[in-house]
């Protein structure tokens, strides 16, 4: 019994020390996951450039346990999940702020601290938090793709874009811009190298997330781009080398690549968003605008073009990285084309059409992204034959799986090209740009020829020698548009009427901008002294959107261009001259408000037609004359006017109108010789509209009310009257007349 005891109480005593030393270690541990939480809240608070200096030195400092801790909240802080604000990524450019650019560039930069610690985090990536003080969490996703994921949502994040600045549209130097590039060309290398640093293998402890399978079975809603055979860790590659080797090339470029796809590409409605969410919460969402930023489209473009230059640099090889670049495209071509589809029938009738253009036009013309490593390799490529079809069977497969991108895009922009103002400069140059890539030697041949596949009554100039294409192009329809979609042919009977139709827009819009440019070169020979020596100071003639005479000089040339393309690819006959004329009132708008500034002096006064004239960048982008039709006397302070007489002269006549409204109104509305001076003097009555405003509870509804006779001196402020009687004082002086104004105020100051 004895030793049945003693062994009881050893076991005793060593159960309570080891339980005394989890209990130490326990206290150690949070003691030392709170002060590193402090410290990184304190380094969060610093001015930037030095928190980037503290935050890498103590990422290198730190131990993985504690970085574990403060990694969420680095990602919250630097994206703004928590209050929308961030770092500023989206605002910080190289123009403004070089030495906060360079610093955050180098921080986040591919091999920077950011991703130093993603990969110091990564063969350990659960949260191992206190369950007596925090929720026991664990992150479904590594640091490198937890990271990845906060960096793509940024850009769409709909709280964060209501706070962005307006001029998004001209600054593309942002921090953001320069990353979102230098992410895509480290992870999708265009040559041989591989994806730096080599780390380690890492295999998944839970089940993978199925991104997309095989491009040949289902397009839109596939799982992974790699197949099974190349990223299961159980079996392995064709070439014998171990899965432990193969992973770790592609697994990140793989990551990249659909996280941009899934955020950058995801075009949903609003109102099926809402729909599917509770009505609590789609309240609380901000509205989210069809029309994607400047920034947005730009960035879709480079990811389109990476995409391209990463898929063409295949070296035939059987490595996981070479099979990821021969199917990435066929994988993701579907959401591109839709993504694409959707933005072009939301977008505007702007100049601003063309980032979308462009990216639709990098999209399919994936000759032109041809590595250099394969040109120079390859003898039979020349250079000047880089960006050009050289080969039409090496790419007839492309055109073939993305016929409708080719197609249903090009004739959904023939009715837009129909209602822009195709003598603006901008919008003949988008129209160009257009009919110069189909114009492309092969490129109508390999479109008639995949349409062949579809066309029972062989409307297609094509022909076809077999009929491999058939049943995947009429598969990637019924995926892409559904079972009722009615195919057009490009080439069709119906598509000519309507080329036919474009081409007697263009001869117009040609006209037109002859006869502008000529009635300009008028104009300018018939300019006075005076008129040329305002150009001289301040540049050249400008016309509605300060278009100078040397941009509107290359429209007819771009026009008659495009013309000539659009004949040629549909062997269609020329528009004769003598049914179309120039538009006369598009011409005479052009020439009345060729000078903005002109027209805004003399807007103020002319009384036939009041309002200022005010540059609207519509469709036809002219300057358009808009009605003040609020309170004459609360109109914004002018540029011609003077800020401190206006107020002045405003509290006045204010204080005269309410003390003397009975007698003005009465003495307004006399018959006799009183009341007609009267009627010169004062403002007739006016209405005052008020337009319907948003409020968070709708619109309020459209108010109009009366303003009854008054006094008013607003006229008394501007610059040419204070000038005017200045110079006429200066006159009565000179000529020996006293002015009774100057000498109380030569007595008042004396």
């Amino acid at each position: 019994m004895n030793n049945n005891y003693s062994l009881s109480s050893k076991m005793f005593l060593s159960n309570s020390m080891s339980k005394n030393n989890r209990i130490c270690g326990q206290i150690i541990m949070a003691s030392s996951a709170d002060v590193a939480t402090a410290r990184m809240r304190a380094y969060l608070n610093l001015p930037l450039l030095e928190r980037c200096k503290e935050l890498a030195m103590f990422i290198v400092e730190s131990s993985t346990t504690e970085l574990q801790h403060v990694f969420p909240i680095l990602i919250d802080s630097i994206f703004g999940i928590t209050n929308n604000v961030g770092w500023g990524l989206h605002n910080i450019s190289s123009r403004k702020h070089p030495y906060e650019y360079e610093t955050l560039c180098n921080f986040f930069g591919p091999q920077g601290p950011i991703f130093s610690l993603c990969y110091k985090l990564l063969p350990d990536y659960k949260l191992k938090d206190n369950p007596t003080t925090r929720c026991p969490t664990a992150l479904l996703l590594n640091p490198f793709e937890y990271y990845i994921f906060h960096f793509a949502f940024h850009l769409t994040n709909p709280w964060l874009q209501l706070n962005q600045n307006e001029d998004v549209w001209m600054n593309w130097e942002t921090v953001y811009v320069q990353l979102a590039h230098l992410y895509l060309y480290h992870f999708l290398p265009q040559d041989d190298s591989p994806v730096l640093p080599i780390i380690g293998p890492y295999v998944r402890t839970t089940p993978p997330r199925k991104l997309m399978q095989s491009p040949d079975l289902k397009r839109l809603q596939t799982s992974r781009l790699l197949r099974t055979s190349i990223l299961s860790p159980i079996s392995s590659p064709p070439s014998g080398v171990p899965q432990q080797q193969c992973l770790p090339q592609v697994w990140r470029s793989e990551t990249v690549v659909q996280v941009f796809l899934d955020f950058w590409l995801e075009y949903t409605e609003e109102d099926k968003l809402i729909s599917q969410l509770s009505p609590s919460l789609s309240s609380s969402l901000p509205r989210r605008n069809s029309i994607h930023s400047g920034e947005h489209i730009r960035l879709v473009r480079a990811f389109i073009k990476t995409l391209h230059g990463f898929s063409n640099s295949t070296t035939g090889s059987k490595s996981a990285m070479d099979e990821l670049k021969r199917i990435i495209v066929p994988s993701i071509q579907g959401k591109i084309y839709i993504f694409l589809r959707q933005a072009i029938f939301h977008w505007p009738l702007d100049s601003s059409f063309r980032l979308i253009l462009e990216a639709w036009l990098s999209f399919i013309q994936p000759w032109r992204y041809i590595p250099e490593f394969r040109i120079t390799k390859n003898s039979t490529a020349a250079e000047e034959d880089r960006g050009k079809i050289s080969d039409p069977s090496y790419w007839m497969p492309f055109v073939a799986n993305n016929l409708l991108a080719y197609t249903a895009i090009f004739q959904q922009l023939l009715p837009r090209f129909m209602r822009t103002d195709l003598v603006a400069p901008k919008n003949a140059l988008m129209l160009f740009r257009v009919t110069k890539v189909f114009s492309q030697p092969h490129l109508a041949f390999m479109l008639a020829e995949a349409e062949g596949c579809i066309n029972d009554s062989n409307v297609s100039r094509g022909k076809l020698s077999s009929s491999q294409w058939n049943n995947i192009i009429r598969q990637q329809i019924v995926e892409l548009e559904g079972p009722s979609y009615q195919y057009v042919s490009m080439f069709s009977t119906a598509s000519s009427a309507q080329i036919t139709k474009l081409l007697g827009t263009i001869k117009q819009a040609y006209l037109t901008a002859i006869s502008i440019i000529e009635a300009l070169e008028k104009r300018r020979r018939e300019r006075k002294f005076f008129k040329s020596l305002w150009e001289f100071f301040n540049g050249d003639e400008c016309t509605d959107d300060d278009i100078g005479l040397i941009e509107r000089k290359r429209v007819p040339g771009l026009l008659s261009n495009a013309q000539q393309q659009l004949i040629d690819i549909f062997e269609l006959g020329d528009i004769p001259e003598a049914c179309i004329a120039a538009d006369k009132e598009y011409h005479d708008s052009i020439l009345f408000t060729s000078f903005c500034h002109q027209s805004h002096m003399n807007s103020s006064t002319d009384s036939n037609r009041p309002g200022e004239f005010v540059l609207i960048r519509n469709a036809h982008q002219n300057c358009k004359c808009m009605e003040y039709m609020g309170d004459p006397e609360l109109k914004p302070v002018q540029s011609n006017e003077s800020a401190f007489l206006v107020r002045l002269l405003y509290n006045f006549c204010q204080f005269i109108n309410n003390k003397y409204e009975a007698k003005i109104i009465s003495m307004y509305n006399r018959n006799d010789f009183i009341g007609r001076i009267a009627r010169k003097i004062l403002q007739p009555p006016t209405t005052v509209i008020q337009l319907p405003k948003r409020t968070p509870t709708g619109f309020l509804s459209r108010e109009e009310h009366c303003l009854p006779p008054r006094l008013s001196l607003r006229f008394i402020a501007r610059h040419d009257f204070s000038v005017l009687m200045i110079f006429g004082a200066f006159i009565f002086c000179l000529m020996g007349f006293s002015v009774p104004f100057l000498y109380a105020f030569h007595g008042f100051c004396g």
